[in-house]
């Protein structure tokens, strides 16, 4: 049984396992078939009709994404929020820089940048400071984007 973090706090989580009653009477030779099997069974895949190439590859993406959650695992969560924080900002300058701007988008990611800044950005140490920049010059664009939409629609009027 797992676990799953809502805000409104944690709740217990049945896995269901493979159903004994259809596994093949020799059934997975150790724990890495079993994680095949069961990675199969979870993706839609029947094993059974896969060839030995198919498996095999199937096994290797299952351990890169293995290892892809141990080295996200490994990182300091304040570089992993900086660096979705930072994607945040990049995201609000390409609806600014959309034609015509996106002010509604560019706004709601502003204000979430805005707001996760404003809840953990004590947490996230020397890259807080950065961060901050990053928000007022978002702020920045966005308002002089806006200002040079609306002269060039009063020019056109």
């Amino acid at each position: 049984m797992g676990s799953l973090w809502t805000p409104d706090g944690e709740h217990q989580v049945e896995r269901p396992g493979p159903d004994p009653s259809t596994a093949p009477a020799d059934g997975p030779a150790d724990d890495s078939d079993l994680a095949l099997a069961q990675a199969a069974e979870a993706l839609g895949l029947d094993l059974e009709t896969m060839s030995a190439e198919e498996r095999a590859q199937l096994a290797a993406e299952l351990a890169e994404m293995a290892r892809v959650r141990a080295e996200v695992a490994s990182t300091p969560v304040a570089e992993v929020l900086t660096s979705y924080l930072t994607r945040f900002f990049d995201l609000a300058l390409i609806y600014l820089d959309a034609t015509p701007p996106r002010f509604n988008d560019a706004a709601v990611v502003i204000e979430s940048f805005r707001a996760v800044l404003d809840t953990v950005g004590g947490d996230l140490g020397e890259h807080e400071p950065v961060l901050r920049q990053a928000l007022a010059q978002a702020q920045m664009v966005f308002v002089k984007v806006r200002e040079a939409s609306e002269a060039a629609a009063g020019a056109t009027e």
